[in-house]
């Protein structure tokens, strides 16, 4: 199988609240997002394009989705002028959930995923997903960072051979990075919120079981396990994993923990 990938783009404004909740309801659920604001989004769409299938004219596919998104989404109050969102909260999960059933009876190759970006540390991606029960499952990605330092260093070795195994990553006073952490969680949307999870929860969860612990630390001196565990990146991803896994509240679900050493290397896993 082969895929194909689009970007594109378009600025709106929306704003989360429910006319049958209080206004002390909708603050305590949405807080700051009551509040008129809007964003530079950015739509990754994704399209299967398996081999030996009729060749597809890229530039026709990609004008019938630009034209769509500009006129339905660019330089509009989602809320107010677009007539979906109306009676659907404009949630990044909602806004991936109707471009995925918009385009898929318009293009002629079919559609992989549909990637929404609300921001550089916010999007949600639907890829066809459903249940038995017909209802469809998102994912949804936020990114945090920390900084740390380490020292790759098993105290089992000698000093020789750690030197041997991890070079300079031995060094005994150890070095640092601005590690960047994606949380991914899956689940089914909200029938009344369109939220896969409450963003202000996730990012409480994560401050509390991740960053408050790692950030601004020397992970072999002040966070155990990792004085006695080589505080590699796979094995910090395996230790978030599992401080966040019983946190994140049903029916939501981690799915996916991806830390970014560098720019230019990260682990990841996956629930699969």
């Amino acid at each position: 199988m082969r895929y194909a990938t689009q970007w594109f783009a378009f600025e709106a404004s929306h704003y989360y609240w429910l006319e049958s909740w209080s206004e002390a309801e909708n603050l305590q659920r949405f807080g700051r997002t009551t509040r008129h604001h809007g964003h530079n989004y950015r739509v990754r769409i994704t399209y299967r394009s398996p081999e030996g299938s009729t060749p597809v004219l890229w530039q026709k596919v990609e004008q019938q989705v630009r034209t769509r998104i500009n006129q339905e989404f660019d330089h509009r109050c989602l809320n107010r002028e677009h007539d979906h969102f109306k009676t659907h909260l404009p949630t990044t999960e909602n806004i991936a959930l109707y471009l995925w059933t918009a385009l898929r009876s318009e293009l002629e190759p079919p559609l992989e995923s549909v990637e929404i970006y609300e921001s550089d540390t916010l999007y949600a991606s639907y890829h066809g997903e459903a249940k038995p029960d017909s209802s469809r499952v998102v994912l949804l990605t936020r990114q945090y960072q920390f900084s740390a330092a380490h020292r790759l260093y098993n105290p089992t070795l000698s000093e020789e051979q750690n030197r041997a195994l991890y070079g300079k990553c031995a060094n005994p006073h150890g070095h640092g990075h601005d590690y960047r952490l994606e949380v991914t969680v899956r689940g089914v949307p909200d029938p009344i919120t369109g939220m896969v999870i409450n963003i202000t929860d996730l990012d409480a969860i994560v401050q509390r079981e991740v960053l408050n612990i790692l950030d601004h630390r020397f992970l072999n001196e002040e966070v155990p396990p990792f004085d006695t565990v080589v505080p590699t990146t796979e094995n910090l991803v395996d230790w978030i994993v599992a401080r966040l896994m019983p946190h994140v509240p049903p029916p939501a679900q981690l799915c996916r923990v991806c830390v970014w050493e560098t720019p230019r290397s990260s682990f990841e896993w996956r629930l699969d």
